[in-house]
């Protein structure tokens, strides 16, 4: 790293469909995070996370960088990025194999063994490997193992969650950030990015879903048993309900955006005046109801909410999950959210909560930002713990393969 010596700086980016973040942190000696600062700038022609126009994009990428390193006199010279995008996909596999080893001893070579394999399972049509997230290791006896090296058992299983991205969309992504002579070390899916940053080891262990109501997007990724089971990205966000009142009440995407940001709510709140004034394109004010907004926000919301829980229902680990789900992201604060969800979904429904961070607090208190301070902790692990097959440097292998599959190294 090119830093000044006495200091670690990690920094994470988000070029989302709504803005583009950069959280700049510094890496303690003790393993702890200062957030530094977060630089900001909106998006320009990013579709569902998917930049549909370079320039544009790029330069609302120098704006962020700018911004933050004005306000922490950084050099930025190298981020960790989030990847999103209406095109991830992802499966779950089990692998095998025998031990031919003195006393059926497994070795690491094994375990290697076990990870190529997950790594070799068939890709979609013109798709790359983002993570190979492992789950739980087996014996042969079907027992489970945090770590079978050094354990006798003539085979050797591990379930893989398995993520993939088209790799055209990556390298357009990856490309905006590398063209500025800015090196990208590492990346996180967005939705694994924010599970770092809102669950605990225990919310995780028990069972947990986190969905982050983005601008573009809805992602959304499920644990069970402390492991990722399930990962999905619905084409659908907070710029569709926007959309969906700019038709619906015939007023500007603009105004359509203010009306939802300042009045926004899937519920009728019969206490409130049912009119509300907004100012037309002739500066004379326009009165529209309450009520109808209400009703176009909360049949999109609903339909979102549904889509996910229908996706969510054809997963094997659903009929004996008892977890939390749990709402983040921009688009999560609109009031009455937290009750649809509730109606919707058959398990608790909570808003998530950022884990305590050291540094400007803030910024922590703000749902929009935290897939980016998940892709800190993220950043955080991959340079303190760098172990030979598990974790996260292991992450870190898988993500040079992407770029050298994209020609991007």
């Amino acid at each position: 790293m090119f830093w000044k010596k006495e200091r670690n700086i990690v920094v994470a980016a988000e070029i989302g469909s709504c803005k583009v973040a950069v959280a700049v942190s510094e890496l303690r000696e003790d393993g702890s995070l200062f957030l530094m600062a977060v630089g900001e700038a909106p998006s320009g022609k990013v579709r569902k996370c998917e930049i549909t126009d370079f320039q544009t994009s790029q330069d609302c990428l120098k704006d962020a960088l700018r911004d933050a390193e004005e306000k922490t006199d950084v050099a930025i010279q190298e981020l960790y990025l989030a990847l999103s995008g209406a095109h991830i996909r992802s499966v779950n596999t089990r692998v095998s194999t025998s031990i031919e080893h003195e006393g059926d001893e497994i070795r690491d070579l094994d375990i290697e063994v076990l990870r190529q394999q997950a790594q070799d399972y068939p890709a979609p049509a013109e798709a790359v490997l983002l993570h190979d997230l492992l789950r739980h290791y087996y014996l042969e006896d079907g027992s489970t193992v945090p770590n079978p090296v050094g354990l006798s058992s003539k085979k050797v299983f591990a379930d893989y969650h398995l993520v993939y991205g088209m790799a055209t969309r990556l390298q357009t992504t990856l490309r905006c950030v590398k063209d500025l002579s800015i090196d990208v070390p590492g990346y996180a899916l967005s939705s694994y990015a924010t599970a770092q940053s809102v669950l605990t080891h225990a919310q995780k262990q028990s069972g947990s879903i986190v969905i982050n109501c983005g601008g573009g997007v809805t992602d959304y990724i499920a644990y069970v048993r402390g492991a990722v089971v399930h990962t999905g990205v619905l084409g659908v966000g907070g710029e569709h309900l926007t959309s969906d009142l700019s038709i619906g009440l015939k007023i500007s995407f603009a105004k359509a955006e203010e009306l939802k940001k300042k009045e926004g709510a899937v519920y009728f709140d019969s206490s409130l005046e049912n009119e509300i004034a907004i100012r037309d394109l002739n500066f004379s004010d326009r009165h529209i109801y309450r009520e109808s907004m209400v009703t176009i926000l909360a049949a999109r919301q609903e339909e979102m909410f549904k889509i996910i829980l229908e996706e969510l229902s054809e997963q094997a680990f659903w009929g004996e999950f008892n977890g939390t789900i749990y709402l983040t992201g921009g688009a999560s604060q609109m009031r009455g959210l937290l009750d649809l969800a509730d109606e919707i979904f058959p398990h608790p429904v909570e808003m998530a909560k950022q884990k305590p961070m050291e540094g400007d607090q803030s910024y922590l208190n703000r749902p929009d930002l935290a897939t980016v301070f998940g892709l800190l902790q993220y950043a955080r692990s991959d340079q303190m713990y760098n172990p030979p097959i598990r974790g996260w440097s292991r992450m870190q292998q898988s993500f040079r393969k992407v770029l050298s599959v994209l020609k991007l190294l």
